[in-house]
């Protein structure tokens, strides 16, 4: 992945610039024009001068909860409010986390200066984090605009006179800074943007994806109204079957029908259901209703072509009689009563029943 490595000052503005793609192809100085196309990523080196670098132990924490650790400590020993202060915390290394304290105005004119020139840095490394932490002494290098010197607890900004008095008798290697900050941007031990630092990733129209999932809807579509079609073409096949075969069922049963078997086998059905709602119907109704009267009997039953039926029953009294007559009328019949007469202490009469 090609990546686009930019120093900034102690000065706040851009020092100078290296592209990268796996060795540096490009440098150039804060007044060479940058790339005419940036690259997949964009890297920002912040000066030494910026920042403070503190080495705390800070165990397991998540990374929300050492940044929460991290302000806490810093309340107790800066004399600035922690309030205007921007607290970032590296990756564990042993039990020590480093941890970088910047004045948020210091972050914010970065950001601000970067992104006036249409570029919003992916991450910020910190200057002196870019260098090993030596195991005794102090090792240098030159970043950017600066000398940066870096000792197993401390990292700093060479500054004649505060230089001589942090380091006093230490040794101090001097080593190549160009290895350091390729090797740093795969796994760089502090990005800076953090909290409220951190990088707002912007939501882009992936017209490509766009593009196939239309292309992949149009396909589901079609493949839809194939299958729709597939359908009715069985379903009509089916239904031009089931009719050759009623036709076929018609004529046997029936073979003088002439041109229309089913119409002259419905025709034959319906002499033999018989008129109005047919026998079966309307038997089925009026059974069904002196079944739910209690202590009614039927007596006799008879069905005339014309579709009407005779029922006479044995009731206890007139109330049984009429409870019978309401329970067939909600069957949806018409029913019409003969006077009932006594016998053997029961009341006989005739139901006439019919379709509406």
């Amino acid at each position: 992945m090609s990546t686009l490595i930019l120093f900034i000052s102690p000065a706040d503005r851009l020092h100078s610039w290296w592209l990268v793609d796996g060795e540096v192809r490009a440098r150039g100085d804060g007044e060479t024009p940058l790339p005419a196309e940036l690259p997949e990523r964009v890297v920002a080196v912040a000066p030494a001068e910026a920042m403070t670098i503190h080495a705390a132990e800070l165990g397991s924490l998540t990374a929300q909860q050492a940044r929460t650790a991290a302000r806490l400590l810093l309340a107790e020993t800066s004399v600035m409010p922690v309030e205007t202060q921007h607290v970032a915390v590296g990756t564990p290394e042993g039990a020590d986390r480093s941890v970088a304290v910047i004045g948020n105005g210091r972050m914010s004119a970065w950001l601000e200066s970067l992104q006036a020139r249409g570029i919003d840095p992916d991450a910020v490394l910190a200057a002196p984090l870019l260098l090993p932490r030596p195991e005794q002494g102090f090792v240098r290098a030159s970043i950017g605009a600066e000398t940066v010197l870096r000792g197993r607890s401390s990292a700093f900004a060479d500054e004649p006179g505060l230089t001589e008095l942090l380091v006093r008798e230490a040794q101090i290697e001097d080593i190549d800074a160009e290895p350091l900050v390729l090797a740093a941007l795969d796994a760089p031990e502090l990005d800076l943007r953090q909290g409220s630092f951190a990088k707002r990733n912007r939501f882009r129209i992936d017209y490509a994806l766009v593009k196939r999932l239309a292309m992949l809807g149009g396909v589901i579509a079609a493949v839809t109204l194939l299958i729709a079609i597939v359908q009715i073409l069985r379903y009509g096949s089916a239904a031009d079957a089931l009719q050759a075969e009623a036709e076929q069922v018609a004529r046997s049963a029936v073979p003088d029908a002439g041109s229309d078997p089913r119409a002259a086998m419905t025709a034959r059905l319906a002499a033999r259901r018989g008129g109005g709602l047919g026998f079966t119907a309307t038997a089925g109704a009026v059974i069904s209703a002196i079944q739910s009267v209690p202590n009614v009997e039927l007596a006799s039953l008879s069905f005339d072509n014309d579709g009407l039926m005779r029922a006479t029953v044995l009731a206890p009294g007139a109330p049984e009689a009429e409870a019978l007559r309401s329970r067939i009328r909600a069957a949806g019949l018409t029913v019409e009563a003969t006077p009932f007469t006594s016998e053997a202490g029961r009341i006989r009469g005739e139901f006439r029943v019919g379709g509406r």
